[in-house]
């Protein structure tokens, strides 16, 4: 799975690296469903203390491109958000 740097639109000091994939369908990529995984043991999460499982969150990468992303894991190791399909 590839990673990336990413950060928090209109707050590009909360950047993290996170690995993602592109959802495909049929062998082909979907690139409407987009699953952002940010590792908590490698890097200070606590900007997302404050949210729960289903709370939007629009990322932006390091190429400038902005994902709208909703929260749907939150365990002791990562957080996940995905892009709704």
């Amino acid at each position: 799975m590839p990673s990336g740097q990413f950060y928090v639109v209109d707050q590009p000091e909360l950047n993290f690296t996170a690995n993602y994939h592109i959802d495909t369908v049929n062998d082909k990529p979907y690139p409407s469903r987009m699953v952002l995984e940010i590792r908590k043991q490698s890097q200070p999460t606590d900007a997302f203390d404050d949210i729960s499982i289903g709370h939007e969150v629009t990322f932006v990468s390091s190429s400038g491109e902005a994902q709208r992303m909703v929260l749907v894991s939150d365990t002791d190791d990562e957080l996940v958000f995905s892009s709704r399909g």
